[in-house]
């Protein structure tokens, strides 16, 4: 429906108008049809339109461009053998002989036991931190659009065509030089995994590889081991091209610090003219969304980097430079508050008011987060808010001790049936018994005996990782007897979280549990 909402709007347009008060019109399109001081008229067509006073912030919903889900249900990880040198350290025949059993088989499973469950697990996490759209879909056996959230990997806007290619996994050269460089046309974007490691390792060579995909819509994706000349050469690339485009590094610094104890550059990429955007990794390696991730990159900001990105520019991380990446494929959709962008929105409490927005973003937690619309529907907010911006069918949940609603169940779709407590009760059926829930998926798929492709195949999700799980089902009899699935990792920042940090000591990221009193 058509809705008004009014506050504090923080735009991140061209000119980061602030409007204070402002309101901005949600059209019943899904589309914003203005955004204007709260003192001007309203458009043609809002007489009749609820009005909803927030007295809180109104911005574009956060924009995660970093992600792997199948594995969001999962605690961080607690790895041997930090830091790695590079990627392959941990995911090849030396990884530590803990990882199968931390991460790859709880989430195989899960993905194959459960699949609608974990999604919508994952989703309302990530809904909880103010995001509307996450980039990061696992392997599956039908394409799942997102049911809550813009998945970035199968979106398709705004023409109804997948413009969005992706690689977690590295590409053979051939395939760099003869596929993907050729379709980085000015329409479509590559979303591609890059130099993991620290400075000076084996996967720098990942770079020279991926040279001819130097062109606007290249999206890379850590860059942990490039320099600033590779930063350079990278933009050179882009603007040689379109001279008014830039190239995109995607920085998730908890993630770095975590497994390599460095991080990426993105100092010397911002300065040789590449935009920075955030992305939260994944939770066994990651923060729990991009509003934690924020934090994160604003610690690394204040005591590495000397304070050399302004609040403003940390909070583009997280809105406008995601928001301009993907442009090349979406157009102007995400990312800013303009007439005619996608009404992703996030309310946001102004729990500092004598700190200005960018500021009360930073600083801003779970508990803070009032209402998330996506597609200019409500999917997440207090109980308030959700009523009066329309919610139906929604479920009550807590998040980090205060009362939130969720509208998880999909009227009308036979492949989103779950509500809020029916995704829980499916996920904990499984960790109830693993073995058994796992068997009985493979059973279901041999029963289906169709294309794994077919719109009316089982859905069943897979790893994107390099673990050697690229789709092909394992045999039941692989799966470990002992087999335990980690509790459901909470959907906000908590205390156990914050404890494991302080128990890894990585000195770069003990400064967040100062984020969260």
């Amino acid at each position: 429906m058509a809705l008004v909402l009014r506050g504090t709007v923080v735009t991140f347009d061209s000119d980061h108008r602030i409007l204070d008060p402002g309101a901005v019109y949600v059209g019943d399109d899904g589309r914003l049809a203005a955004v204007r001081p709260a003192d001007r008229a309203a458009p043609a067509g809002f007489t009749a339109a609820p009005v909803i006073d927030t007295g809180a912030l109104v911005l574009p919903g956060l924009i995660d461009l970093h992600n792997h889900l199948l594995y969001n249900t999962l605690p961080l990880w607690e790895a041997a053998g930090v830091p790695y040198q590079h990627h392959d350290r941990w995911v090849d025949e030396r990884r530590p002989p803990d990882y199968a059993t931390s991460v790859t088989w709880p989430a195989k499973v899960l993905g194959q036991a459960a699949p609608e469950a974990l999604l919508k697990y994952v989703e309302v996490r990530a809904l909880v931190g103010g995001t509307t759209a996450v980039q990061g879909a696992p392997l599956s056996t039908r394409p799942v659009d997102g049911w809550l959230l813009r998945i970035i990997d199968n979106e398709k806007l705004p023409a109804g065509a997948d413009m969005v290619m992706t690689a977690a996994l590295q590409l053979d050269a051939e395939v760099l030089r003869e596929d993907r460089a050729p379709r980085l046309d000015g329409t479509r974007l590559l979303i591609y995994h890059v130099a993991e490691g620290r400075p000076g390792s084996i996967v720098h060579r990942e770079f020279e590889d991926l040279e001819p995909c130097l062109r606007p819509g290249l999206i890379g994706v850590h860059g942990t081991a490039l320099t600033g000349a590779d930063f350079a050469k990278w933009q050179r690339s882009v603007r040689a091209v379109d001279p008014g485009e830039k190239g995109t590094v995607v920085w998730s610094p908890f993630s770095n610090y975590w497994l390599y104890h460095t991080t990426t550059d993105v100092v010397e990429a911002d300065r040789k003219g590449l935009r920075v955007a955030l992305g939260s990794d994944w939770s066994p390696s990651g923060t729990k969304n991009v509003l934690g991730e924020l934090k994160v990159a604003d610690a690394v900001n204040r005591h590495e980097f000397g304070g050399h990105f302004g609040d403003r520019e940390l909070c583009d991380m997280v809105t406008a430079h995601p928001g301009d990446a993907l442009a090349t494929a979406w157009g102007p959709q995400v990312g800013r508050l303009e007439r005619g962008s996608a009404a992703d929105l996030l309310v946001l409490e102004r729990h500092d008011p004598a700190r200005d927005p960018y500021r009360n973003l930073i600083d801003a937690t779970e508990r803070h987060v009032r209402l998330v619309l996506v597609r200019g529907r409500p999917f997440y907010g207090t109980p308030s808010l959700m009523t009066a911006a329309g919610a139906r069918d929604t479920s009550a949940l807590t998040v980090a001790g205060v009362r939130r609603r969720v509208a998880v169940r999909e009227p009308g779709r036979a492949d989103a049936t779950l509500d809020w407590p029916g995704v829980r009760r499916a996920l904990e059926r499984v960790r109830a018994d693993p073995v058994g829930a796992w068997r009985a998926a493979q059973d279901a798929l041999a029963d289906w005996g169709g294309p794994l492709d077919d719109p009316e195949a089982p859905l069943a999700l897979f790893g994107d990782m390099p673990e050697g799980d690229t789709g092909a089902f394992a045999a039941a009899g692989e799966v470990p007897l002992d087999l335990v699935v980690p509790r459901l990792d909470p959907l906000a920042h908590d205390s156990a979280f914050l404890a494991t940090v302080a128990r890894a000591g990585v000195p770069q990221l003990q400064h967040l549990a100062g984020y969260y009193p």
